[in-house]
Order: C-alpha cells, then sequence, then structure tokens
C-alpha cells in the first residue's frame, strides 16, 4: 500500500513512515476517500492530542459512510445494467431513459439520509475547526512559555 508525504510516494514496506508526518493514501476503490495517517509530534500538547484523535476519528467515519454509501449504489446500479442486458435493450435513448429514472429514484429514495449526513458532516467540521484553533493556541501558548523559561 502506498502512503504519500508532500507529494511523494512512499510504499509502507519499502521505508518505515515517520511518526512526526501526516500520510495520505490513493483513493479507496469503494469509498473514493484518501486515507489519512496523521503524524504526533513528540511534543504534541493535550489539545493537538484531542484534534489528532477526532479528526482520525471524523475521516474514518466518512470513509465508512461513503464505502456503505457508495457499494450499495454500485450494487443497484450494477443489477439494473444485468437487467438491461439480460432484455437485450440496445436503443441509446431507451437506456438514457431507464438510467435517468434509476438515478432519479435513487437520489429520492436516499434524500433524508444525504441530509442527514450532510447535517452531521458539517457540525463535525465546525468541531474540527474550533479543535483546531484550540490546538493552534496551545502550541502558540507552549512556543512562548518555552521562550520564556530559557
Amino acid at each position: 500500500k502506498q502512503w504519500y508525504q508532500r507529494r511523494v510516494a512512499i510504499t509502507a514496506g519499502d521505508t518505515e513512515l515517520r511518526k512526526d508526518c501526516d500520510y495520505v493514501s490513493p483513493a479507496d476503490r469503494v469509498s473514493n476517500i484518501r486515507r489519512i495517517r496523521y503524524g504526533k509530534r513528540q511534543d504534541e500538547t493535550a489539545e493537538e492530542m484531542s484534534l489528532r484523535l477526532y479528526a482520525t476519528e471524523l475521516h474514518e467515519w466518512n470513509h465508512r459512510h461513503w464505502q456503505k454509501q457508495n457499494f450499495s449504489y454500485s450494487s443497484i446500479k450494477q443489477r439494473l445494467l444485468d437487467e438491461i442486458e439480460e432484455n437485450d435493450i440496445e436503443d441509446g435513448q431507451e437506456i438514457e431513459r431507464i438510467m435517468e429514472e434509476f438515478y432519479r429514484t435513487y437520489l429520492l429514495s436516499n434524500k433524508d439520509n444525504f441530509n442527514t449526513y450532510t447535517e452531521e458532516w458539517r457540525k463535525a467540521n465546525i468541531k474540527l475547526i474550533y479543535m483546531s484553533l484550540r490546538a493552534k493556541k496551545s502550541r502558540v501558548s507552549k512556543s512562548v512559555r518555552d521562550i520564556f523559561s530559557r
């Protein structure tokens, strides 16, 4: 499996990954989400640790949601395509009409699910921004304390 650090591809088996760097994988085949390994600083503050853990949890939640959603979508779509093939439908306009109806029906039937996800995602990102600000403040405070304690 490959992970990327600063736009340089690194194969996990070939080299030891640095623990203090963030790594991003290629997009998952099902969820289309790039997995992230968040780095941990040696002098990580409590706020930075909370942020790292929350960001990891949020990223995994997002990955699981889209993995489940995309798998479901692909399965339903594949059954429809198989049905089109079994019925020997070759007229491009008819196939286009069938697919258009499928997309419309799929979106309408999953509207509540999409809306719930979007609402939860927005709330989680607001919390992530707040936690990022707290982590940045704690890093600046630590740096100032370190300067004056010398």
